[in-house]
């Protein structure tokens, strides 16, 4: 296997925001976000778009096989170079369930994410794209408050990290870890 496509719900501002941090990931195998909705992945698809619903997390490999729902959130962190480790922890029989529930949480929660979060689906931005600037912005763009924060590397393992920050989550846990008692 040498390539991935993920097709995510671009009317969930959640799917949308993902599909977005994995395009800057580093990758093991080829990566590719698409639109489940899309003419591109009804074309490429035809198969899948009866039966996969906007719910329904699906990812392909480039042999022909198809991932959906917590087996696709595995096969996407399986295929990050930062991530594979949790995939394959994950994908053991007696952590299975936990990754189960984990995806099920995020997945029945998206929508509330999105709204928490104020991400917006490309449908919702396509629209407001067509009809023009709004006559009150919503936040002003010179204090970033409507901004994804920017991503770098962090300079002690090479993994991303929110600029700014003295070291990623994966150095301050191994921090911390050596700082507790045996």
């Amino acid at each position: 296997m040498r390539a991935l496509c993920v097709l995510y719900d671009e009317t969930c501002g959640f799917c949308v925001g993902c599909a977005r941090w994995l395009g800057v990931q580093r990758t093991l195998v080829g990566l590719e976000c698409l639109p489940a909705g899309s003419e591109e992945a009804a074309r490429r698809f035809p198969g899948l778009r009866r039966s996969a619903g906007p719910e329904e997390l699906v990812v392909v490999d480039d042999e022909g096989g198809v991932y959906r729902d917590t087996h696709a959130w595995l096969m996407v962190l399986w295929a990050l170079e930062d991530y594979r480790a949790w995939a394959q922890r994950l994908s053991r029989p007696s952590l299975m369930p936990l990754a189960r529930n984990a995806f099920e949480l995020l997945s029945n929660n998206r929508r509330r994410l999105s709204d928490w979060l104020h991400l917006e689906d490309e449908v919702v931005r396509r629209d407001l794209e067509q009809a023009g600037a709004p006559d009150v912005p919503k936040c002003a763009p010179e204090d970033g408050a409507c901004r994804l924060p920017s991503m770098v590397r962090c300079a002690g393992c090479g993994r991303s990290m929110v600029q700014g920050r003295a070291a990623c989550p994966h150095c301050l846990a191994e921090v911390v870890g050596a700082l507790e008692p045996g």
